[in-house]
């Protein structure tokens, strides 16, 4: 593994801790390394707020200057409701910034590598990259798709059974199987289930773990006949 690749699996390493709070943007993360030394670091957190790059070049400040920038998505160009990172970058007086995939929103894609390049700063994309594009699959799928990235849950005992024959078992998984359930759940902006899983199993389709922060996915219900009991705790 050389050094473009071990610092892109910290920038990666960062972009994760954003999951589930970042939606719709993406998970970023950021690395400045300067002579060897990580002088600055940063994710993005929340919709609206500060960039991983932003964040790493503050936390850097002068030492910024001659730096090589690792981050796992293309630095955005474009004023939305933050300004461009790219300009954040130039004007740090970075050396070099290496990417692990270009963006692929219409607004930034191979832009902000090229008004790098015009800057007189250094680019190498595609270090890592089909790691990065996993990490931000459901990003991906939807700005190329405008298209939904739909996760199916299901869970059955080993001879096919989703339940006992009176319909009595709450839970069929075991406690790892649930927890994933719960981590899953964090990551979603929404969760569908039918009337019957309503009906039957009273669930409150929220996300429930320890040091969970975030809002709850919204709670979408397939009910053709209005059957949804208003004392439900979904309600």
């Amino acid at each position: 593994m050389d050094s473009d690749e071990r610092y892109m699996w910290v920038a990666l390493d960062l972009a994760r801790q954003g999951r589930g709070k970042t939606s719709p943007n993406p998970m970023v993360g950021a690395v400045l390394v300067r002579d060897g030394e990580v002088v600055g670091t940063g994710f993005h957190e929340k919709a609206g707020t500060r960039h991983a790059e932003v964040i790493a070049l503050q936390e850097a400040g002068e030492k910024a200057r001659g730096a090589t920038l690792y981050t796992n998505l293309e630095p955005c160009c474009h004023q939305g409701r933050t300004p461009p990172c790219v300009d954040a970058i130039i004007n740090a007086g970075v050396r070099k910034v290496v990417i692990a995939s270009t963006d692929p929103n219409p607004l930034v894609s191979g832009k902000g590598v090229r008004k790098l390049q015009d800057a007189g700063i250094k680019v190498k994309v595609g270090v890592l990259e089909e790691k990065a594009r996993r990490l931000n699959e459901v990003f991906f799928k939807y700005i190329t798709t405008k298209k939904p990235f739909v996760a199916v849950k299901t869970a059955m005992t080993m001879d096919g059974k989703i339940a006992t024959s009176l319909g009595k078992s709450r839970w069929i998984s075991g406690e790892k199987s649930r927890k994933f359930v719960h981590c899953l759940r964090s990551t979603a902006d929404g969760i569908m289930v039918g009337i019957n899983t309503v009906l039957r199993d009273d669930p409150r389709l929220t996300v429930r773990l320890d040091g969970k922060k975030g809002p709850d996915p919204v709670r979408i219900i397939i009910d053709s006949k209005g059957r949804l009991p208003l004392e439900s705790r979904i309600v």
